[in-house]
């Protein structure tokens, strides 16, 4: 799959299922790859919320297969989980005005953490079941 299949895949998963699990659990998923029916994910995941495991690692491949018409024919996934900081977050409906030192505060946040070298957590492979992930 051309690489921009994968961001057009992307981009469209984390706005539509993926964005709240960065923003209120810490926890983020990216398509790397989708190559010989197998999906290839990145998880930054800062375990506030979801500890890195294999059932989370399952869970978000599921996810993947299931929201994009494209994976559907998957039949097995590798995710590599890092460790990281901060995965977004989402701000109160708040005057920013008033509120500019915290405004301040977080985009701070957010540049640190893009410049964050992430640890590796550990990798996770495996073959869906047959029919295990049918949309």
């Amino acid at each position: 799959m051309e690489e921009t299949e994968i961001r057009e895949i992307a981009d469209r998963y984390i706005r539509g299922i993926d964005k709240f699990p960065r923003m209120f659990a810490g926890c983020a998923s990216n398509l790397e790859r989708y190559e010989d029916g197998i999906i290839y994910l990145r998880i930054e995941n800062t375990e506030k919320r979801f500890p890195s495991s294999h059932e989370r690692a399952l869970q978000y491949a599921h996810d993947w297969v299931r929201f994009n018409e494209e994976l559907k024919d998957a039949k097995g996934f590798v995710v590599t989980m890092f460790k990281t900081t901060f995965t977004g977050c989402a701000v109160p409906g708040v005057d920013f005005v008033d509120n500019l030192d915290m405004i301040k505060q977080l985009v701070q946040l957010v540049k640190s953490s893009r410049n964050e070298k992430k640890e590796l957590i550990t990798i996770y492979s495996g073959m869906f079941a047959v029919g295990d992930v049918t949309p």
